[in-house]
């Protein structure tokens, strides 16, 4: 139940927060700003969703670590 709650948030903020971001792009016409701004919010929604759900993500400082150590 507590899992069913949070996602209705997670839901909602996004929600009100595509609501006020998304329209003055479209209204503008600003195309590359829309894209950016919906794959921001994508990747921010699944990534949220991911942890609501009890999904482990792993650590994007441990592969920037080993990515940075191989090519020095």
């Amino acid at each position: 139940m507590k899992v069913f709650l949070y996602i209705l948030v997670l839901i909602l903020i996004f929600t009100l927060l595509s609501l006020s971001q998304i329209p003055p792009l479209i209204k503008n016409r600003q195309r590359k700003e829309l894209i950016l701004v919906i794959s921001l919010l994508s990747i921010g929604f699944i990534l949220n969703f991911l942890l609501i759900i009890g999904i482990k993500l792993p650590n994007p400082i441990k592969i920037l670590t080993t990515v940075i150590h191989s090519l020095l």
